[in-house]
């Protein structure tokens, strides 16, 4: 299942990661409020820095 991760900075900025399959989010979750939030994506490991709070939804976030 893919969905959507919407991500929080220590500076309140808001990232959102699409296409992100549920085990992704879980990882990201576990780390939440960590100095360093690490993920492979696209065998690519890619650091988010802190990230607090982390919310998941299912399927893409309509931007309109």
């Amino acid at each position: 299942m893919k969905g959507s991760v919407i991500l929080f900075s220590e500076d309140h900025e808001m990232k959102i990661l699409e296409g992100v399959e549920k085990p992704i989010y879980d990882k990201i979750k576990q780390q939440e409020a960590a100095e360093h939030c690490f993920i492979t994506l696209d065998e690519r490991e890619i650091d988010l820095g802190y990230v607090s709070p982390v919310y998941w939804r299912e399927g893409q976030i309509d931007m309109e």
